[in-house]
């Protein structure tokens, strides 16, 4: 079932960015993914009736609280924690570990941002989905399946990374 839920991880991922499983290694799976994630927008814009631009947002309202939208949502995606750059960071939590006293405190306040960055997403994500079921208001409990996707021409199907080399040359 697609819910508005589903409408906001959409717009987060069209972005392209740090939302919706993309892979830094991979420009040829996140253009596919890009791709995904563009489609299920606009399917899902489609069916709820609301245009995630000023231009389609519908009431003064709706342009208004977009705006908060925009801005909560580029909030949501500059999340991060210091180690969030790192693929592989094994070689990295052993050096700071052979620190001793210093490698714990910093390990333990990397926990700690971690916890916080974890917390501050799950509550953007709660203030998203607010704005949406206020713009959308008695449709804000909508639902659709798949074959409402499939009757205006979108795949639901998300690509896999396994279809794509994880590195490229």
């Amino acid at each position: 079932m697609y819910t508005r839920q589903e409408l906001v991880h959409a717009y987060l991922g069209a972005q392209g960015r740090s939302f919706g499983g993309y892979y830094p290694e991979s420009s040829v799976f996140n253009a596919a993914l890009k791709t995904y994630h563009t489609a299920m927008l606009e399917g899902l814009q489609e069916l709820f009736g609301l245009r995630m631009h000023p231009k389609g947002a519908g009431s003064f309202d709706s342009r208004v609280l977009l705006m908060l939208f925009y801005s909560t949502a580029e909030s949501l995606l500059a999340l991060r924690t210091p180690w969030s750059g790192f693929l592989e960071a094994g070689l990295l939590v052993r050096k700071v570990e052979e620190t001793g006293e210093h490698g714990a405190r910093v390990m333990s306040a990397s926990q700690r941002i971690d916890t916080l960055v974890t917390e501050s997403r799950q509550t953007h994500l709660e203030l998203l989905d607010a704005l949406v079921a206020a713009m959308l208001g008695d449709r804000a409990d909508l639902t659709f399946t798949r074959a409402d996707l499939q009757l205006i021409g979108i795949d639901d199907t998300r690509p896999s990374p396994a279809d794509y080399p994880l590195y490229e040359d």
